[in-house]
């Protein structure tokens, strides 16, 4: 039997692929955050299209950010609660958003588990990983840097997945595997891709725009305002639209109602990781260009569509 543990979209969709490509013949089990229903209550479908033999919800949200002590033993009680398996006895442990506080029960009770990557790239980029989740939740941060948990550095982990080509550190050693969400999805069959797309419950868009537009959930993160955020998008939106006929993409965890500040621009409605955009036209006339200031999803659409970084200029 094998555990999984994934936080984010990207994590979900990541961890989906590398089971039904990687692990097909073994059984498995899913943990996922409570607070990811807000965005996918269909979760136990995952079960139905025999993906993963259960799928648990960890109880984040009940779990005070005290501290390191406190948070051990709610976490041990939680699992032990929810999670109906004696964790020594997986065969594998794979652990996507290593930096939640799930990671510390393994380490705890010294099991190794293999690490993946929180976004394409974002390996590399673990410090601002740690600044990000320090803005609005300072004592989580200082925990998960003190085990490496972001950087996957840390004790118990044996395997670091990651995109290899996106990496700016040296990833030539062993413990560093190349996965690549971008290639893994083109390589499989219609029906095993159109399993994650109606999983996602994505629509497929007969549509005019030449153009996507990728929002980021800046607001989420603690970087601007909602205000500024939309005030950012806005003034974005009617620089674009004067040369390009947009669709919006939301970012899965941005909040903001771009049909307010943009009524004329069609909006993708679902909320579904970047990586599938690929997928969801249909008829000959399809985007074939993303606009985005740095959004991960962009690393595993480059061979799909041209990338166009925002200037630095419109997010000041």
């Amino acid at each position: 039997m094998i555990l999984y543990h994934a936080v984010s979209s990207y994590q979900l969709l990541e961890i989906i692929l590398y089971q039904i490509t990687k692990n097909k013949n073994k059984s498995a089990i899913l943990i996922l955050p409570d607070f990811i229903v807000e965005k996918y209550p269909q979760y136990k479908i995952l079960e139905e299209l025999q993906i993963f033999k259960k799928v648990y919800l960890f109880p984040y949200l009940h779990i005070q950010h005290s501290n390191e002590k406190k948070i051990v033993e709610d976490v041990e009680k939680a699992y032990k609660k929810y999670i109906p398996y004696e964790i020594e006895n997986f065969d594998d442990i794979y652990i996507a958003g290593a930096h939640f506080y799930f990671s510390l029960y393994v380490i705890k009770k010294n099991c190794e588990f293999n690490f993946f990557e929180d976004a394409a790239g974002m390996l590399s980029r673990s410090d601002e990983l740690y600044m990000n989740l320090h803005t609005k939740f300072p004592l989580h941060a200082e925990i998960a840097k003190k085990y490496s948990l972001f950087s996957g550095t840390g004790q118990c982990i044996k395997r670091i997945y990651c995109l290899k080509r996106l990496q700016s550190i040296n990833v030539s050693g062993e413990i560093y595997k190349d996965f690549d969400v971008e290639d893994t999805l083109a390589r499989l069959s219609i029906l095993k891709r159109k399993k994650i797309l109606d999983f996602f419950g994505v629509q497929r868009y007969r549509t005019q725009a030449n153009a996507i537009l990728l929002t980021q959930h800046f607001a989420n993160l603690g970087i601007m305002s909602e205000e500024e955020q939309e005030c950012l998008y806005q003034k974005v939106i009617s620089i674009l639209n004067k040369r390009e006929l947009l669709i919006i993409k939301r970012h899965p965890d941005d909040k903001i109602d771009y049909k307010k500040i943009a009524p004329d621009v069609e909006i993708i409605q679902e909320i579904f990781p970047a990586e599938l955009l690929p997928y969801i036209f249909k008829g000959r006339k399809r985007p074939k260009v993303i606009y985005t200031f740095n959004s991960t999803g962009i690393g595993n659409l480059s061979k799909k569509f041209k990338i166009v970084i925002l200037e630095e200029r419109y997010e000041k």
